[in-house]
């Protein structure tokens, strides 16, 4: 029985990545004869020139499967993680990523000859890392923010003593700084032109880079434009200000690397000697997994781990 269920589902795997395949060579092969009946031969060559450049066979591959959910509404959180996250991906095709990713860890250990139950809990958890990837992600693009903001504001009050307007100075700062400040300085600039009050412009830059220095400079900036006053000497002390404060936060983050690298090994250690008794010797692991007595230990096993994990991380989490 349990042979047939895994080649049932080796074979709708194939099958659906046949049908897929197929599907966009057959309509990438009609739109080439409708173009060489239509256009002339120079104009081919420029067109098929253009396309050559061709998407990865996985990026085409996981296109393909988020056409399926094109028109799912997904939940606005997700939405909000890769925009926070400066992820070019839609809803979407994160969703299919996060179901490809699910679905192979899943097929993997079942072909390897693990239980359907240890199979699933694996699968969730390969439906997870995507996303945590993602956090992560997010949380180092906020991060290295506030290491930019520091040159952005004396770049920006050079600017301003030089001469240079307000606006020409978020300009200097688009083209001359890497993401993900200088992409989204140039953004706010474009919004500017095109008759956007400022207001709602670094409201919108404050929830697509959610980071509190950020956030406590354009109140600064905005109160300065309302009110009046030298925005160049405000810059100038914004800057030492954050500049401090990031200082304070290295200092911390030197002082608790040791918690949180003994928060992953405690973490880690038991899952991995367990992942490796399960591959390397069945038979001893096996009563973990087939017995109720070893259901039960594993269980309180996790759950303990978890709340290891939760206490360290709280211990060693301080706010700046």
């Amino acid at each position: 029985m349990k042979t047939a269920v895994e080649l049932v589902l080796i074979f709708i795997v194939a099958s659906s990545l046949m049908f897929l395949f197929l599907r966009g060579y057959f309509y990438k092969r009609r739109i080439k004869m409708r173009i060489d009946e239509f256009l002339p031969l120079s104009q081919v060559d420029e067109d098929t020139s253009k396309i050559e450049k061709k998407p990865p066979v996985i990026t085409r591959f996981l296109l393909s499967i988020a056409m399926i959910f094109k028109n799912v509404q997904f939940n606005r959180k997700t939405e909000k993680l890769l925009l926070e996250a400066g992820s070019k991906l839609k809803a979407e095709e994160f969703f299919a990523l996060r179901l490809l990713a699910a679905i192979c860890v899943g097929l993997f250990l079942a072909l390897l000859g693990l239980q359907w139950y240890f199979c699933t809990a694996v699968a969730i958890i390969g439906y997870s890392i995507p996303k945590y990837f993602m956090k992560q992600k997010r949380k180092k693009r906020i991060k290295l923010a506030s290491y930019q903001l520091i040159e952005v504001l004396g770049m920006m009050a050079n600017s301003l003593r030089a001469g240079f307007s307000f606006m020409q100075a978020m300009q200097l700062v688009g083209k001359e700084v890497p993401d993900p400040l200088g992409p989204e300085f140039e953004r706010v600039v474009r919004q500017a032109g095109l008759g956007i009050p400022l207001d709602e412009v670094f409201e919108e830059l404050v929830e697509r880079v959610p980071n509190k220095e950020l956030e406590v400079v354009v109140r600064a900036i905005l109160a300065q434009r309302r009110s009046g006053g030298n925005l160049a000497e405000l810059l100038e002390t914004m800057e030492e200000t954050i500049r401090g404060r990031v200082r304070i936060l290295e200092e911390l983050n030197t002082l608790t690397a040791q918690g949180r690298m003994s928060s992953w090994i405690i973490t880690l250690l038991p899952v991995g000697l367990g992942l490796y008794l399960a591959l390397v010797n069945r038979e001893y692991f096996s009563p973990m997994l087939e017995h109720p007595l070893g259901w039960a230990m594993l269980f309180v096993g996790s759950v303990s781990i978890f709340i290891g994990w939760l206490i360290i991380q709280k211990i060693i989490r301080i706010e700046v």
